[in-house]
């Protein structure tokens, strides 16, 4: 077991499914538009670390917003 998977715990994507609906009250616009907004918030803090650590301390990587 990786350190990463003991901090996360295991849930189907239907209960996560679930949870959010009901956080909303069952409004399916509500949780999606929350959603979305955690998602630019995700997307700027990206940038940041993305603009403030330097190629050499990954090896040449960079954080990339695209999923592939």
């Amino acid at each position: 077991m990786s350190a990463e998977s003991a901090l996360v715990p295991e849930v189907s994507d239907f209960e996560a499914i679930e949870a959010i609906l009901a956080a909303h009250d069952g409004d399916a616009r509500a949780a999606i538009g929350d959603l979305v907004e955690r998602i630019q918030h995700l997307r700027y803090q990206l940038s940041l670390a993305a603009a403030a650590m330097s190629k050499g301390m990954t090896r040449g990587w960079s954080p990339s917003l695209d999923q592939t």
